[in-house]
């Protein structure tokens, strides 16, 4: 799970995932649009055509049934004798036109009232018939449904002509009859695809042709197998026009249909559905294997610039956890100048200063160490003089106190206090030489550290500056990125000129083929440019990523050289607490050697006048009390002195085996 979990998180896997959705996703969205775009245009193509077949055809029927109502109308507008409504002389002229026509027959008159009769000589009574009482309403031709002649075994379609008087006044009709045959020989020239057919149905979806004859006269709804079928059959008789789509007997078929002029008649042209999408098909087939191939070779590429591109930042990042576990020998080796190779450029230089910086800490650590040591030592050299001060302050005291007690010893504790007071004076003398010494050992290491505070800050500084180098790098990335955006813009408006072009040059026809090769590669160029541009941007925000974590870095490292100062400032102030010691010290070995040459002077007095004596001893011995007070505090002092220096010394070990973690 931890090694799943690791790889998901690789910098390698990621940018190879980002370089696969940036290449791959615009493929499929690609696919998918040109898919669905040449998909619609060949049904588009399809219908179109479907169509002007369709109306082709109907405008034929439509001339078919103006022919045959044009003769009949001609021929009654040329001869007076249809307006006399005689049969005798009406019938030849008929005869003649039934003679020429084979396409039509049993020519008949029909009255006002309804009577018909024919050549034959029989008669029947159409007063009802709903196409007879259509044109004597109208005063134009009218087509009758479909009928069966059983003694003939012969469908017909009876039409009617009207004749009118002079005034437009309706005096009956010459009706004949035309077979629905004819339809069925129209119907057979038409075709749509390889094995797509059309016939004519009634408007009340009887078939009048089909190229199964059984179907003949009998109903659609008698041939409806599921209820998919029978609403589309619903959908053409109640429509003028439109496309419908259902299965019969298990295959898909597509029936555009129109309705003829001046009738109730529907043309339907019927093509199976896999004619039409066969060849979408194929092409989605070929999309598919295209799309395939094209996947396998974008994720190679895709593998081989993330291992070209990631292979750097993965070498820049062990030598930066080489370099946090305290090699400084390591260096980035630069093979390029671009980001990644700056970027290494500064990596290299900042590891190369932070050696320096450490060596130079690491001289001034030792030299304050030795120091520190010097001064301890002193100091306890310090402290044991002020251990044989207060020795002697106490015997100047026992002396004073001998002084007050016999005044006939006075001569002889008066020797003893010259030879007091004269080992006073020398110890002071030695301390003060001591105090001046240390004083000046620990203004040296004062010295030094104050030097190794001004390297830390030019550490800090240095650091300060990288970052901001770092900082800028990253903004110049951010331009980059937005020069990426532009270049982006210009690419897809150029796509769309080529789109434009493309479409222009369709218009063109042959006129505009080479035109339009020369806009498919500019579009093909500039979806090339695109692509190439999404993936600079993409490893423009990855530089930008890796350069807002270098800057969190080195913040990070500057808040630990500003804690490595303030360490080192506390030192200094405990240095500076030192040196203020020494000089008090100083100060007071400078007041016992004063006061010992007080005593000095106070022992010549008493040896000068007896009679002063008394008051002289017991002052001395006052002062005595006095300097052995101020040597006790000068033995604290210089205990606490001596303190300070042990933990210095402490201080500067501890800072010298962290500092040696380092390898330069």
């Amino acid at each position: 799970m931890k090694e799943k979990k690791g790889l998901l998180n690789s910098i390698y896997v990621k940018w190879t995932a980002l370089l696969l959705a940036i290449s791959i996703l615009p493929l499929l969205a690609s696919i998918y649009f040109f898919t669905t775009y040449f998909g619609n245009l060949l049904q588009q193509d399809n219908e179109q055509i479907a169509n002007q077949a369709l109306e082709f055809n109907l405008e034929r029927v439509d001339e078919w049934i103006g022919t045959k109502v044009g003769a009949v109308s001609d021929l009654i507008a040329q001869h007076e004798e249809f307006r006399t409504m005689d049969s005798d002389t009406i019938f030849p002229i008929l005869n003649i036109l039934d003679q020429s026509d084979n396409q039509s027959e049993g020519y008949s008159l029909i009255d006002k009232n309804g009577l018909l009769q024919n050549m034959l000589g029989m008669s029947s009574d159409m007063s009802t018939a709903d196409y007879f009482l259509k044109a004597k309403e109208t005063k134009t031709y009218s087509v009758a449904d479909m009928s069966y002649l059983e003694a003939l075994d012969l469908h017909i379609i009876p039409l009617i002509v009207p004749i009118t008087d002079a005034n437009g006044e309706f005096l009956g009709g010459v009706a004949f009859s035309v077979t629905p045959k004819v339809l069925g020989d129209m119907g057979n020239k038409i075709k749509l695809g390889e094995t797509g057919y059309a016939y004519f149905i009634s408007g009340d979806g009887v078939y009048y042709s089909h190229s199964d004859m059984s179907r003949i006269g009998k109903n659609v709804a008698e041939f409806e197998d599921t209820p998919e079928q029978a609403k589309a059959f619903q959908t053409i008789l109640e429509q003028e026009q439109g496309m419908v789509s259902y299965k019969e007997e298990g295959k898909a078929l597509l029936s555009y249909f129109g309705t003829v002029p001046n009738t109730n008649w529907k043309l339907i042209i019927t093509v199976p559905e896999q004619e039409i999408t066969g060849k979408l098909t194929q092409a989605n087939q070929l999309i598919t294997i295209i799309l395939i191939a094209s996947i396998i070779v974008v994720t190679f590429i895709a593998l081989f610039f993330s291992r070209r591109i990631v292979r750097p930042i993965l070498r820049i990042s062990q030598i930066v956890r080489i370099v946090a576990e305290g090699d400084l020998k390591q260096h980035v080796e630069v093979k390029s100048r671009d980001e990644i190779g700056q970027m290494s450029e500064g990596i290299n230089l900042m590891i190369s200063n932070m050696a320096g910086i450490v060596q130079q800490i690491n001289t001034t650590i030792g030299r304050v160490s030795a120091s520190s040591s010097e001064l301890l030592q002193s100091a306890n050299h310090s402290a044991q003089a002020a251990g044989e001060i207060a020795t002697s302050i106490q015997d100047v005291a026992a002396s004073a106190n001998t002084q007050l007690q016999s005044a006939e010893q006075s001569s002889r504790a008066m020797e003893e206090m010259s030879v007091g007071v004269q080992r006073i004076s020398e110890t002071a003398s030695g301390v003060s030489g001591q105090s001046e010494h240390v004083t000046s050992e620990v203004e040296s290491g004062f010295t030094e550290l104050q030097t190794a505070i001004t390297q830390m800050n030019k550490i800090g500084q240095s650091s300060m500056e990288t970052a901001s180098k770092i900082k800028t790098m990253e903004e110049h990335s951010e331009q980059i990125g937005q020069i990426v955006d532009v270049i982006s813009e210009i690419s897809r408006q150029t796509s769309l000129l080529a789109l434009n072009a493309s479409i222009e040059a369709a218009r063109a026809g042959e006129q505009g083929r080479g035109f339009a090769i020369v806009a498919s590669e500019v579009k093909k160029l500039a979806e090339q440019t695109n692509n190439s541009i999404e993936s600079i941007s993409e490893i423009v925000k990855e530089i930008q990523s890796f350069s807002s974590v270098i800057v969190d870095a080195t913040e990070r490292n500057n808040e630990e050289i500003a804690s490595g100062i303030e360490h080192i400032r506390q030192v200094g102030e405990r240095f500076q607490h030192i040196r203020l010691s020494i000089r008090e010290v100083s100060n007071q070995m400078q007041d016992v050697s004063a006061t010992t040459q007080q005593l000095s002077a106070g022992s010549e007095e008493i040896t000068a006048s007896v009679e002063d004596m008394f008051s002289t001893a017991k002052e001395s011995a006052g002062n005595a009390h006095a300097v052995s007070e101020a040597s006790e505090r000068q033995n604290e002092i210089m205990d606490s002195f001596v303190q300070s220096f042990k933990t210095l010394d402490e201080m500067m070990t501890a800072l010298k085996q962290q500092i040696q973690v380092f390898r330069y």
